[in-house]
C-alpha cells in the first residue's frame, strides 16, 4: 500500500490580459448577473437575497446561473457567457 500526498493549494486560473474591468456609478436599473452554487448552507438565504437586491435595485434584467455542484466552480464557458449578459454580478456561497 502506498500512501500518496496531494498539494492541497489549488491551481488559480489567471484569464489573459483583455479588456479592462469598466466601473459603474450605481447599480440602479443595471442588468445583474447572480451566480450561486446552491450551497446547502445558502438555500434559505440566497433566495431571499435576490429579492432585496431586485427590490432594491430594480435591475433592468435578472440573469441567474445556478450551478448543480457546489463543490466545483462554475463551467468558464457559462461564467464567460453570463458575463457577456450583464453589467455586474453577485456570486453566492459555492460559486
Amino acid at each position: 500500500m502506498a500512501l500518496r500526498v496531494l498539494d492541497p493549494i489549488a491551481e488559480i486560473f489567471k484569464p489573459a490580459e483583455g479588456k479592462p474591468l469598466r466601473g459603474i456609478q450605481s447599480l440602479d436599473g443595471k442588468k445583474v448577473g447572480l451566480l450561486w452554487g446552491r450551497h446547502a448552507g445558502s438555500m434559505k438565504f440566497w433566495p431571499v437575497f435576490e429579492e432585496v437586491v431586485v427590490a432594491k435595485f430594480k435591475p433592468s434584467e435578472a440573469v441567474r446561473l445556478y450551478k448543480k455542484s457546489t463543490w466545483n466552480p462554475a463551467p468558464l464557458p457559462d461564467v464567460e457567457e453570463l458575463a457577456t449578459k450583464i453589467d455586474y454580478a453577485l456570486i453566492g456561497v459555492g460559486a
